[in-house]
């Protein structure tokens, strides 16, 4: 009995690792499934589209160099996410070691951060939405890095608590934490703005 179940776990395994083995070999698919998020939480961590870009390309290249030594252990999307929140750690160290090189050849940020709009809506709802959403990004801008990554996995990327404490190798407890306080700063930022 108990070497059926030992067998039955390891055949699950198995399939898991056959699944993600063949997600990593249709390396265009995975890099059209997850380009987007991935890019996305560069640019909420960074609020520029450059370093947003090249981040992204940067993480799939990691993603291609290292996929035969993927280990199954968690999905493909949560190691890719895994490997972009390293390069973001890594970028963030880099970018504070050049501070003083670089203060004065700071770029401003872009005018627009993106626009995540119905298509169908009037172009009042449009222009509503777009201020809304900058509103909101600026707002971002004053929380905590970790807050920023769990705010956007959560609600740009419509992940679970336990999917982005597994992105983020955090405990669930410590994401709703961080999440709890992201909302909290954001709804205070936006009550603060309505008063006259």
């Amino acid at each position: 009995m108990e070497q059926s179940n030992v067998l039955a776990a390891t055949g699950v395994a198995q399939g898991v690792d056959r699944r993600a083995s063949s997600e990593l070999e249709d390396f265009d698919a995975l890099v059209r499934n997850e380009q987007r998020r991935v890019y996305r939480l560069f640019l909420v961590m960074f609020h520029d589209e450059d370093v947003a870009d090249t981040l992204t390309q940067d993480c799939f290249v990691r993603v291609f160099e290292n996929r035969q030594r993927f280990r199954g252990e968690c999905s493909v999307r949560t190691w890719v996410l895994r490997i972009a929140l390293n390069l973001a750690r890594d970028y963030s160290r880099n970018r504070r070691s050049q501070f003083w090189r670089r203060l004065f050849q700071w770029s401003p940020e872009p005018e627009e951060v993106g626009e995540i709009a119905d298509p169908g809506a009037s172009p009042e709802r449009a222009l509503a939405a777009r201020e809304q959403l900058a509103t909101v990004w600026a707002d971002m801008k004053n929380l905590s890095a970790q807050q920023r990554v769990v705010f956007s996995l959560r609600f740009v990327d419509d992940m679970s608590i336990e999917q982005i404490a597994a992105a983020t190798c955090l405990r669930p407890g410590t994401v709703k934490s961080h999440l709890s306080r992201a909302i909290a700063a954001i709804r205070r930022r936006t009550k603060e703005r309505q008063q006259p």
